[in-house]
């Protein structure tokens, strides 16, 4: 083989090396952190919370809704869909719901997952009459 023959197939390995770290990167930058995928699930519909676990899910995670609502008396502490969170029953792609009252002065769905702690304020996705 003469030497631009060689210089070619360098080249041409070296091109494909290349093409092949920037497809790799591409797939890695897309892989979406749980707690965005969960966080773009959450909305309000017909009195109702709902969120979907995503497919990443394990159950080493840890998920637990609670708030405080106020009434005459004082704050009231309230909790949401509890059995799932002690016995970790949670199901990949699953949406879970459940119904919001009026009065809350806060509202939070605690996530800790792979040690990392993360609280999303879930007031922001009522409407402002709750």
């Amino acid at each position: 083989m003469d030497k631009k023959k060689i210089t070619a197939i360098v080249i041409a390995g070296a091109v494909l090396l290349f093409i092949i770290a920037v497809v790799l990167f591409l797939m890695m930058s897309k892989k979406q952190d749980p707690v965005e995928s969960l966080q773009k699930s959450i909305g309000y519909a017909d009195g109702k919370l709902q969120f979907t676990i995503p497919e990443t899910y394990n159950d080493s995670w840890y998920i637990q809704i609670s708030g405080r609502t106020q009434t005459e008396e004082g704050g009231v502490s309230v909790h949401y869909l509890e059995e799932n969170s002690t016995e970790k029953s949670w199901e990949k792609n699953r949406t879970y719901s459940f119904e919001v009252q009026d009065g809350y002065s806060e509202l939070t769905m605690f996530l800790s997952i792979d040690g990392q702690d993360t609280e999303i304020d879930l007031l922001r996705y009522l409407p402002s009459s709750k």
